[in-house]
């Protein structure tokens, strides 16, 4: 049984490579690379922004013994 991904932490999206994050945020938000620009640049508040709480809803942590970097809904970006 394969096992699933888990649930996004800010620890984790923190220690991502530069490049797996706007990946990741080119993902969410395909169309609007302003949004990718800012939000790359800025530390995760789950608590006070709906960007962030809509990346932090899709983008998840890999499945453990995968070597990929991030995954998006099941779609790995590395």
């Amino acid at each position: 049984m394969a096992q699933k991904t888990k649930k996004m932490t800010i620890k984790y999206w923190t220690d991502l490579s530069v490049g797996s994050r706007k990946r990741a945020l080119q993902y969410v938000f395909p169309i609007h690379p302003a949004i990718v620009e800012m939000l790359l640049n800025e530390k995760p508040d789950l608590k006070n922004s709906d960007w962030w709480r809509m990346v932090f809803k899709k983008v998840r942590i890999p499945a453990p013994g995968s070597y990929y970097k991030t995954v998006v809904n099941n779609t790995y970006l590395n």
